[in-house]
């Protein structure tokens, strides 16, 4: 587990962090949302390690924080700026070396694989691939060393829907084993697997609640999206339609199990 305590953190006379106390546990994935300009973006990157708090502490019960940081992948919202290879194999297996992985070209094949690529990727160059075969590159040389934290920042913006769904179920296979942190607007991709949720507005943390707890109606009027399912449900019990209470509508299947039941 990674906490972070009292942490502020500004720009010469704009406060972008504001006494914000959070954690992130190692076996769960934690879906960090707000709106626009909320301090998500600059609290990952202070959990990274990427920039220092003006003020509080980063630290971790249970072992040394700059091991955990230094096995900790951080996916940009714009990954593919950060290409410099000349191949899709070196720009993978870049990681790989800087990490000491062995077997570095099984291991690589493995996970064009696993991610649902045709292996004749590795030959192009990431500068000449689909934006979201670069999302998924970028998201493959962050995989290939094994990481013990993942935060990914904004990963669905620009994918359509096949991209998203393979990356979604990517993401929901590494549960238990690696943290993850997610910090997106768009939720129907990963809120079946979620086990946490955060609310950042105006740089302070509104609330962190197990899924189960999270008032999505304090999210809303926030002004993020919430998932499909949970508007429907919300219209329905305003038309009078009720619902099986043990049932949470987070998906579009749940609800239809909530509406049979």
């Amino acid at each position: 587990m990674i906490v972070l305590k009292n942490i502020c953190f500004g720009y010469e006379d704009v406060e972008v962090i504001k006494n914000c106390s959070i954690s992130f546990a190692s076996d769960e994935i934690h879906l960090l949302v707000g709106p626009n300009g909320a301090g998500k973006t600059t609290l990952a990157m202070i959990l990274k390690g990427l920039v220092k708090p003006s003020h509080g502490r980063v630290f971790s019960p249970v072992g040394n924080i700059d091991i955990f940081r230094r096995k900790m992948g951080f996916l940009f919202q714009f990954p593919e700026d950060l290409f410099f290879n000349d191949t899709v194999y070196e720009e993978i297996a870049y990681g790989a070396k800087k990490f000491e992985v062995e077997d570095v070209d099984r291991k690589i094949n493995n996970i064009i694989d696993f991610l649902g690529l045709d292996p004749e990727i590795l030959n192009f160059s990431p500068f000449d691939l689909s934006y979201g075969e670069k999302r998924i590159v970028a998201f493959a040389s962050i995989l290939i060393w094994d990481p013990s934290y993942l935060i990914l920042d904004e990963p669905f913006s620009g994918l359509d829907w096949q991209f998203r769904n393979r990356l979604a179920e990517v993401v929901e296979s590494l549960t238990g084993r690696v943290g993850v942190v997610i910090i997106s607007q768009e939720l129907d991709n990963v809120i079946s697997f979620v086990d946490r949720v955060s609310l950042m507005v105006g740089g302070e943390l509104v609330f962190s609640s197990p899924i189960e707890e999270v008032d999505w109606d304090e999210i809303y009027e926030a002004g993020c999206d919430i998932p499909s399912a949970v508007r429907l449900a919300n219209k329905l019990k305003r038309n009078g339609i009720k619902l099986d209470t043990n049932v949470c509508p987070y998906t579009l299947e749940r609800l239809l199990k909530a509406l049979k039941n």
